[in-house]
């Protein structure tokens, strides 16, 4: 069974005539005829009988007659659907994205992209930068947003928005929080939360390793909402991505003695994906200055 023979038996049931369905679908008579038998060869049932001059439908007959209609109207709905594809109107966005930016521009995209495409589902995949890069070579995600500090892979194009360097961050009443600069000597005197995983840790390590500092580290975690939660209202520090920090007036940040060099937030896909609309209307919006 086919479209076409859908459509003919759906007429001749309605118009019980075949010179009639087959002027209205611009076809002959007799190929009215050949798809008509051909529908009871098929199904190797009886789908109507004559009775005077109109034409019963069986049982049979019946429950296709009912189910033409809900194939054809579903047909109908389909390409309108396609057609809302290929204007960005519908479809699923897989977005994979490292921590920082899940607490940095990501919220902001978001609202502003379901705004203007209400149909557009989001799947975001929240996992470390590594993980993450891995996933949009297997193509397991569309697009990603990372911080990261450089990395060589030729599959990959890759956006940067923003810096993202490594700061110290503090509830805004901790004692450090009124000095203008912070010493090396002054972190010895606090304990510390940190990250104990991603690209944040990589600049940690790094940083410790330059300057030859040994923390007190009392917790490692890999959620940077219970890093800042604990830091808030005591005595704790951190050292994190500033972007974290965007959307937390209580945690303030203090330029890091020596620093590492700044990570980035950055925009990444396959060189070779096929970007639809839903995606490149994503890319348009957030590759803008509003993030930086």
């Amino acid at each position: 069974m086919n479209t076409k023979q859908i459509l003919i038996f759906k007429h001749f049931v309605e118009m019980q005539n075949e010179n009639a369905v087959a002027d209205k679908l611009g076809i002959t008579q007799p190929t009215v005829t050949f798809h008509l038998k051909n529908l009871n060869k098929e199904f190797g049932l009886s789908l109507y009988f004559k009775k005077g001059k109109h034409f019963n439908l069986t049982e049979a007959g019946e429950l296709l007659y009912q189910n033409t209609n809900k194939v054809l109207n579903l047909m109908e709905e389909t390409t309108d659907m396609m057609e809302e594809f290929k204007q960005s109107k519908r479809g699923t966005l897989r977005i994979g994205a490292s921590h920082a930016p899940v607490y940095s521009i990501l919220p902001s995209a978001f609202k502003n992209y379901m705004h203007k495409h209400p149909n557009i589902d989001i799947d975001l995949t929240v996992e470390t930068a590594p993980i993450i890069i891995e996933k949009v070579k297997n193509r397991k995600i569309d697009i990603a947003i990372i911080s990261e500090k450089g990395f060589n892979e030729s599959e990959i194009q890759t956006t940067r928005l923003q810096e993202n360097p490594l700061v110290l961050a503090m509830d805004k009443r901790h004692p450090l929080a009124q000095q203008d600069k912070i010493s090396l000597e002054d972190l010895q005197e606090y304990r510390f939360i940190i990250h104990n995983s991603g690209s944040t840790r990589e600049s940690i390590d790094e940083w410790r390793k330059n300057n030859f500092v040994n923390l007190d580290v009392h917790m490692e975690s890999n959620s940077i909402s219970s890093i800042l939660t604990t830091i808030k209202d005591s005595n704790y520090l951190s050292l994190v991505s500033a972007s974290v920090l965007y959307h937390h007036p209580n945690i303030i940040a203090k330029a890091l003695p020596n620093a590492p060099s700044a990570g980035h937030i950055s925009l990444l896909y396959r060189n070779d994906r096929h970007l639809t609309p839903i995606i490149e209307d994503f890319i348009a919006l957030i590759d803008t200055n509003t993030y930086y």
